[in-house]
């Protein structure tokens, strides 16, 4: 299990990384996982995955969605990453609502935190 401070050296560095290379984003943890929402232009972002993916600490990572975008979600984070996101139904709805996820995203930002639940 991961302990806090490797979060927040991992946010840390994600941060400094994406904002040097014009990325957007959030990072959510469940309890076992994590799942990263990017946005940027295309090739920062698939040599973003491509660092992940290369990355030692890393395994199993899977791409779920990828799609164009008119505007960032995410425009102020370069990660933004919320430890206490408990990842209540209510909260999940509210981001959709107010434009920061789509629906798709929404379900799948849903499914994500239920999994980590069920540990």
């Amino acid at each position: 299990m991961i302990g806090e401070g490797e979060i927040a050296d991992i946010v840390k560095t994600a941060q400094r990384n994406n904002a040097r290379d014009d990325i957007t984003g959030a990072l959510i943890y469940n309890g076992q996982n994590f799942m990263q929402l990017l946005e940027g232009p295309a090739s920062k972002v698939d040599a973003c995955l491509a660092a992940i993916r290369d990355d030692r600490r890393h395994s199993g990572m899977v791409e779920i969605r990828r799609r164009a975008i008119d505007c960032r979600d995410f425009a102020q984070w370069s990660m933004l990453y919320e430890p206490r996101f408990d990842g209540d139904p209510d909260r999940i709805s509210r981001l959709g609502m107010k434009g920061r996820i789509d629906t798709g995203d929404e379900r799948i930002l849903s499914n994500f935190l239920a999994l980590g639940r069920r540990r």
